[in-house]
């Protein structure tokens, strides 16, 4: 049986050898991704599920989801292969499944041959050597006598040579041990999660979205798992290197607009998830939804239900996830304009418990970092929260738990505050809950312990603003004795001559 070959875009499958040409570029497949590759080139612009795929490809056997859908996303990653401006070769249809959308042609043999064939040059043969001219007489003695004369001395010349070698041997074993021993570049943290949100296709107000998207699945992943979270703006360095990875980004199809998320554990070498969320304004609610339960299953957190405390009104809901990138803005204008966002969220739910603690710690970071009251007055906010603090229970968000924490120590009820903060520790450890738990150790008197929560929140995130918020959060906070280190790591260093 004569197997086809195809044309896609421009790489050149031949399903008789599992590979893949383009340009100089040979690429070996596995039998998996060659036989779903040449059944999608068979179908193109057909969608199909999961399940068919299963039926079609893997003839039935056993076989997971999850292969599948690691299966099109190596596909993806070998046909792009690196391009500035990849095409796009396979597409996700959302709630049906994949289609192949890139051109598909059928070759002959004879079109794949030239295409694939690589011609290589003879070796030009070395013309035969002309045959030694014979020795005369004289130059024949002259050779012998020397030969007897150099006899003794040639004994001489082998020790040398023997001692050379010696110590050639002894240094190359002395270097190839010393190369065999392991030298670690890097180690895996597999407890940390960094999260990159990358720059998409879509619009100025759908990145923000995905923006404040990416900041609720951090919360989500802090409350539902032991992992610590992090997002990376400018790019980790160092020997330890995150053990998970999540990678979000916003993608423009045909289809509409969709939220990319994927996840990838680094320690096992696998995409654990890869999946795709039609992102707009009236689609917000679903996609947070949907990517935050299909994230924490696929953590291993697959009894718990994300979003709880989130507003129920879709509006509500946009405003808020727009606010996370606004304040969470060094730019006093931009806190401004989330501040706004989220007193607007308040008159669709005024009595939702997260946007009051939101608002009331959005209004106090405000103020930390050099701005002035806007809005609604901050002793309203807490005022409202803390009136439903009765009514809560103890599974509610670490963030309101955080801002009634903040609002006890500022009416310096550290009793209430220590509570508080300890519920807030039952939802996970974010970055704010360090700093108050600094804030709080220092005005209990135990300045090392403050120092600590510092240098913690830090770790979480080495930002000027969490710097900012550890010196001016509530109240001023000595660093350059509480934590030398992290104060001299923000700030230049003097220099004396004298």
């Amino acid at each position: 049986m004569v197997l086809p070959f195809y044309r896609i875009h421009d790489w050149v499958l031949r399903v008789d050898e599992n590979k893949l040409y383009r340009q100089d570029r040979e690429v070996s497949l596995e039998p998996r991704l060659a036989n779903l590759l040449r059944f999608l080139a068979d179908n193109p612009e057909t969608v199909f599920g999961r399940d068919e795929l299963i039926e079609s490809v893997w003839e039935g056997a056993v076989v997971t989801d999850q292969v599948v859908t690691q299966s099109i996303f190596e596909l993806r990653k070998i046909l792009k292969d690196g391009d500035a401006n990849p095409v796009d070769y396979i597409a996700t249809v959302p709630k049906r499944g994949y289609k192949l959308v890139a051109p598909v042609s059928e070759l002959d043999e004879a079109e794949v041959k030239a295409l694939t064939a690589q011609e290589v040059a003879p070796a030009e043969e070395a013309p035969p050597a002309p045959p030694p001219f014979p020795a005369g007489p004289l130059t024949r003695s002259l050779s012998l006598r020397v030969h007897q004369a150099n006899r003794g001395g040639r004994w001489r010349l082998l020790s040398f040579d023997l001692f050379v070698v010696l110590v050639l041997v002894a240094l190359v074993s002395t270097l190839t041990w010393q190369q065999s021993k392991p030298h670690v570049q890097s180690v895996l943290d597999p407890e940390l999660v960094v999260f990159r949100l990358h720059g998409g296709e879509g619009s100025e107000r759908e990145g923000r979205l995905a923006d404040g998207i990416t900041r609720a699945l951090m919360r989500e992943v802090t409350a539902a798992t032991p992992l610590r979270v992090q997002l990376d703006e400018a790019g980790l360095t160092g020997g330890i290197q995150p053990g998970r990875e999540v990678n979000i980004r916003v993608a423009r199809q045909s289809g509409g607009t969709y939220l990319d998320l994927e996840y990838r554990n680094h320690g096992a070498g696998r995409v654990m998830l890869s999946q795709q969320y039609q992102l707009g304004q009236q689609h917000v609610g679903a996609a947070l939804a949907a990517s935050s339960r299909d994230l924490l299953r696929a953590l291993g957190s697959e009894h718990s239900e994300p979003g709880q405390e989130w507003p129920s009104d879709e509006g509500a809901l946009v405003a808020m996830m727009e606010a996370y990138y606004y304040i969470n803005s060094n730019q006093l204008e931009s806190q401004r304009h989330g501040l706004g966002l989220l007193d607007r969220a308040l008159q669709d739910e005024p009595d939702n418990a997260l946007l009051l603690a939101e608002r009331y710690l959005a209004g106090m970071v405000h103020l930390a970092l050099g701005g002035k009251e806007e809005g609604t007055p901050l002793a309203e906010s807490g005022q409202r929260l803390r009136g439903q603090a009765e009514g809560l229970n103890y599974g509610v968000a670490s963030r309101v738990w955080e801002a009634l924490a903040l609002q006890a120590l500022l009416e310096g009820d550290l009793s209430q505050s220590r509570q508080d903060l300890a519920q807030a520790a039952l939802h996970g450890q974010s970055v704010l809950y360090h700093i108050l738990s600094g804030k709080l150790a220092e005005l209990e008197g135990h300045a090392e312990m403050a120092g600590d929560a510092y240098a913690e929140a830090f770790l979480m995130e080495a930002s000027e603003q969490t710097f900012r918020l550890c010196a001016h959060l509530g109240f001023d906070s000595h660093l350059e004795t509480l934590a030398p280190y992290l104060y001299h790591s923000m700030t230049p260093s003097e220099v004396k001559l004298f």
